[in-house]
């Protein structure tokens, strides 16, 4: 017996756990010394007081509810919050069980485990993942976790709202779902590269929206390097700059419209009053039956053409006051098509029409969207030297009308097509240039859109998107 207590007294007091005995009544009868280093009080001090006395909160701990703990007669583990003697909270989990004299509960034994450190770390690592939820979910980037094989395993909430699918739409699929197929086989190759050399990556991909818009991404992405040289995963990190790409195209833009108005006012001002002189003598020559008619005709050919480039060029350099006003689509289209057919006859090109029975108003400045769409047609027709069927079709949506001008011509390679519309650069021999950028110029002062798409060898089609009408304006353009 002696020898089973001198055991139990070593145990209990070498136990490296805080070790408390209470009685029924709640009082400490016993401590060793890691529960005195727990919550700082000596045994001495212990043993004058309940437990009741060192738990942080004691709410809805009525006398009632204490009896029913001591008195449980089955073990329990439970986390408990003890109050330390200089008043920090202690979290303890606590493995307690009961002690029976004669099959009656006389006192409870009680083993707490210090894990105050442990509570902070997961206190700590929560508040991190809290913070993770709160800047993926609220954030507009988009957050990528992308294993070794490419598959995504993680997709913050941000991905619906930005590219049109759900995040169980892309949860175990290739990355390559987020990119445009033209760019699938780059993307996976800067991938390989990315792991391969342990890389960080930076690059540029554009994405097909669900709705028909093209969408330009930022992309970056690191590799998660382990400490034996392994890659776990990658984090990829989308930011959308198509919005910021098109401001600095437009302001690119705006920098070369505002070059060309220097230079447009003073090739106009230069050539005009030549021109002016030029057309008086030929008008005398005409009378000269000596005169060769057929230089007469080539000068005024050539001195029509210089007119016409000065015109556009004046277009691009003279403030003009817009009069917007509501006018209707079809009728102004029509107009155009009437004046046009004879030359479609001579060159044996078909205009057919695709308009529905009413469109809206479109608010526009009548004259200059004539111009555009003489500018469209003519290209068109000019396209096809030989003949064929250019088609107009006008399709209304909600807030817009869009005019489709398609050719059957050679169409316009693809590496070609970025170019159309800066100056002096066109695909005709002796085209300028202008007559598309004057065209651009007009509709976006509309407050409307040109895109070009083009086949090798099908054709082009150029789509002018304007805004509805609604209501009288007044503007003045620079």
């Amino acid at each position: 017996m002696d020898t089973q207590i001198q055991l139990y007294t070593s145990l209990f007091h070498n136990n490296p756990d805080a070790v408390f005995m209470f009685d029924m009544q709640g009082r400490f009868t016993g401590v060793n010394a890691a529960g005195e280093a727990l919550i700082g009080f000596t045994s001495q001090e212990l043993l004058r007081m309940q437990i009741w006395e060192v738990l942080a909160s004691t709410e809805g701990l009525d006398s009632k509810k204490q009896q029913q703990i001591l008195s449980a007669g089955i073990r329990k583990n439970k986390h408990y919050q003890l109050l330390h003697k200089n008043g920090q909270v202690v979290d303890i989990i606590a493995s307690s069980f009961p002690i029976f004299q004669n099959g009656e509960i006389i006192s409870r034994y009680t083993i707490a485990k210090n894990i105050t450190q442990q509570k902070k770390m997961e206190e700590a690592l929560h508040q991190i993942q809290e913070n993770f939820r709160l800047i993926s979910e609220n954030i507009m980037d988009l957050i990528f976790i992308v294993n070794v094989d490419g598959m995504i395993t993680y997709a913050s909430p941000s991905v619906q709202a930005v590219t049109g699918l759900t995040i169980d739409q892309v949860i175990n699929q290739h990355f390559s779902i987020l990119i445009h197929p033209e760019q699938v086989s780059s993307a996976k190759s800067d991938f390989a590269q990315m792991l391969k050399q342990k890389i960080t990556l930076d690059a540029e991909y554009h994405y097909l929206h669900p709705d028909g818009r093209m969408l330009l991404f930022d992309v970056k992405g690191t590799p998660d390097v382990c400490s034996n040289g392994h890659i776990l995963s990658t984090v990829f990190v989308a930011r959308d700059i198509t919005e910021r790409r098109q401001s600095e195209e437009l302001l690119r833009y705006s920098d070369k419209l505002s070059v060309l108005g220097e230079l447009a006012a003073g090739i106009a001002h230069e050539i005009r009053n030549p021109l002016t002189a030029l057309k008086g003598f030929i008008q005398l020559m005409e009378g000269d039956k000596l005169a060769n008619q057929q230089y007469l005709q080539i000068m005024r050919s050539e001195i029509d053409r210089i007119t016409s480039i000065t015109s556009e060029l004046l277009i691009m350099a003279k403030p003009q006051a817009l009069r917007f006003a509501p006018n209707g689509l079809l009728p102004l289209l029509s107009s155009v098509i009437k004046l046009l057919e004879p030359q479609a006859l001579l060159k044996n090109v078909s205009i057919l029409t695709d308009f529905p029975q009413v469109t809206s108003l479109i608010l526009c400045e009548e004259y200059q969207i004539k111009q555009v769409f003489i500018n469209i047609i003519k290209n068109g027709m000019e396209a096809m030297p030989l003949g064929g069927n250019l088609t107009i079709k006008v399709v209304e949506r909600t807030s817009d009308v869009i005019i489709r001008i398609s050719d059957q011509g050679q169409g316009i390679p693809a590496e070609l097509l970025p170019r159309l519309g800066e100056l002096f650069y066109s695909t005709k021999e002796t085209g300028t240039g202008l007559g598309l950028m004057v065209s651009s110029k007009i509709i976006r002062d509309h407050g409307g859109t040109i895109n070009i798409a083009s086949d090798v060898g099908k054709g082009t089609t150029v789509s002018i998107s304007i805004p509805k009408a609604l209501k009288p304006t007044v503007s003045f353009n620079d």
